[in-house]
């Protein structure tokens, strides 16, 4: 056997040149597909090695190499014969005796070492970050004792069975010492075959991982140095205008900070606020700060300072809650309950959100002294001088929304219930009020009118509905269930709700969709007999029709196609 030719190289000593073409030569034999042939090339590599080892301590010693270039070609093919055999094994010179001694005690010394090797594997249970243990494998896959059998075959297969189990809990420092130890090469990848590619797959994503990480640590180098080097000459041009524009370069260099101050101070001149102190950065970008009034100094004011874009100019952006906490401190020394509400408004295709400062009110009965106590609330404080409307609202209706909004799209309720309480009178705020919620009852709640307050809103309820006399619907009549009495008359209309568009080849129409308002769905199913249930907390009411029973009162209107099913 000429382990040269299995290796496909020249006759050397040079250990790397050995390595590297047995390396090349794993990647196309497999030890599963070719046992019988991996063992020769694995064979005819430790031979070289032992070759190259000896070849050098008898070049040390004087004597020529070129003779064991000539000779090792065919030394594992003549090992273990006796001398005597043939006659030219009965020549052999002493040295080439001495060399095949030489490799038949390497190759038994290397099956010791990997048994050792296979021992000190079976007993490792991954080094938890162990300094010493780690240390010791360093040193120990550097060795020339592991180098010598890195690519046994049973040591292969050992790794590439075991090492992911050994080195669980992402211990990549282990799988990094032996990528170093086997050379490995991230573009060489698909070269390697059988259980050396298995290992090769096993080492990788710890090989990736410190790839990142490198990266990763010359990006920060490379950005604090930017930042070293931009600090220093914002220093240097600090120094150099801070003479002619300190104020400018102060606000550079604070940044939101500073236009945070500026911005409180102007839109609160009567009070004083303490310098801004910065929590934290939310996930939508803004950075928050606490800050305290003269004024108030048992509140933490928020505030959110972000940057961005007003008509294409780069502004800061700020959101605090100021004039909120205001708004409920005094709205609690009136004895009034305010709160911030958010809601959608403007129309079907042009949605907007508005936010106003909003007080509630508990009960209709009681709205004159509330009306007294939110007016006189807004005339005597003047810190709630840039609040300039509020929405009311009360806590006991279902649907809030539609006193806040102004009804449901495409359908005209009575104007949203937003004033300016430092100009109404509260008489007219209570009239406005009353007059809101009564609709509202009317065309949202019907179920729970009582036959009193039909008497007492009946009449101008009456008057009001004739203002929708020119729409589709009809009359109904409103009796008191005990006596028969007319109570009020009421129209009940229905109305296109805008549900999309029909789209052709050149044309798009709109598509609506016919609604009628859950209170008037009330009073259009009484008209046709159908039976009705009210739920005991008057959350909304249920017809059974053929013993189908349909839910209402989730929504404030009502597909008015669907009713056909009720009745």
């Amino acid at each position: 056997m000429n382990i040269w030719k299995i290796l496909g190289i020249e006759p050397t000593t040079d250990k790397k040149t050995i390595r590297r073409a047995y390396a090349a030569k794993t990647r196309e034999i497999h030890p599963e597909d070719a046992p019988e042939e991996f063992r020769q090339l694995h064979e005819a590599y430790q031979a070289a090695l032992g070759y190259a080892d000896y070849a050098r301590q008898v070049e040390q010693s004087g004597s020529s190499i070129t003779w064991f270039y000539k000779t090792a070609e065919s030394v594992p093919e003549d090992a273990g014969r006796s001398v005597g055999e043939t006659e030219e094994e009965t020549t052999e010179e002493p040295e080439r005796e001495e060399l095949r001694a030489y490799f038949e005690e390497s190759t038994e010394k290397h099956g010791q070492q990997a048994d050792v090797f296979l021992d000190r594997w079976k007993e490792f249970h991954g080094p938890y970050h162990d300094q010493e243990i780690m240390e010791w494998w360093k040193a120990y896959l550097a060795s020339e004792e592991f180098q010598d059998i890195r690519y046994h075959p049973q040591v292969l297969k050992t790794l590439a069975d075991e090492i992911d189990n050994k080195c669980f809990y992402g211990i990549d420092e282990v799988k990094m010492l032996f990528w170093e130890a086997y050379g490995f090469q991230e573009s060489e990848g698909i070269a390697y075959q059988g259980d050396l590619q298995r290992l090769y797959r096993s080492l990788y994503p710890a090989y990736e991982k410190q790839q990142r990480n490198i990266q990763y640590e010359q990006r920060w180098a490379k950005n604090d140095k930017i930042l070293r080097i931009s600090i220093c000459a914002v220093a240097v041009a600090f120094l150099v205008v801070c003479i002619m524009i300190p104020v400018t370069i102060h606000r550079q260099r604070e940044n939101g900070r500073l236009f945070l101050i500026d911005y409180m101070a102007e839109r609160y001149p009567e009070t004083t606020f303490s310098e801004p102190e910065r929590l934290e950065k939310d996930k939508n970008g803004y950075i928050v700060y606490h800050l305290y009034s003269a004024a108030h100094p048992e509140w933490p004011v928020t505030a959110k300072v972000e940057i961005g874009y007003v008509e294409g100019k780069r502004v800061y952006l700020v959101q605090e809650d100021y004039e909120q906490l205001l708004f409920e401190y005094y709205a609690a020394q009136y004895g009034l309950e305010g709160c911030l509400v958010s809601y959608t408004g403007g129309t079907y295709a042009d949605p907007e959100t508005i936010e106003y400062a909003t007080l509630l009110y508990s009960d209709i009965g009681e709205i004159d002294s509330f009306c007294e106590s939110a007016v006189k609330m807004f005339r005597e404080q003047e810190e709630l001088q840039r609040i300039s409307e509020v929405a009311v609202c009360t806590e006991s209706v279902l649907f809030p929304q539609v006193l806040l909004y102004g009804g449901v799209p495409d359908f005209s309720f009575a104007e949203r219930q937003a004033y300016d309480l430092r100009s109404v009178e509260a008489k007219e705020l209570s009239e406005g009020l009353q007059d809101a919620y009564r609709c509202y009852m009317f065309l949202f709640e019907a179920w729970n009118i009582t036959p009193e307050q039909y008497r007492e809103w009946g009449a101008a309820y009456e008057k009001r509905s004739g203002e929708w006399e020119n729409e589709d619907g009809d009359w109904h009549e409103v009796h008191d269930p005990d006596t028969g009495e007319l109570l009020c008359k009421l129209f009940i209309p229905t109305y296109d709700c805008l549900d999309g568009y029909y789209s052709g080849e050149k044309f798009s129409f709109p598509k609506y969709t016919r609604m009628i308002t859950v209170g008037n769905a009330w009073y259009f199913l009484q008209d046709r007999g159908a039976k009705l249930t009210v739920n005991e907390d008057g959350s909304g009411f249920s017809v059974t029709f053929y013993g189908i029973v349909t839910e209402f009162g989730r929504e404030p209107s009502v597909e008015f196609y669907d009713l056909r099913d009720c009745y």
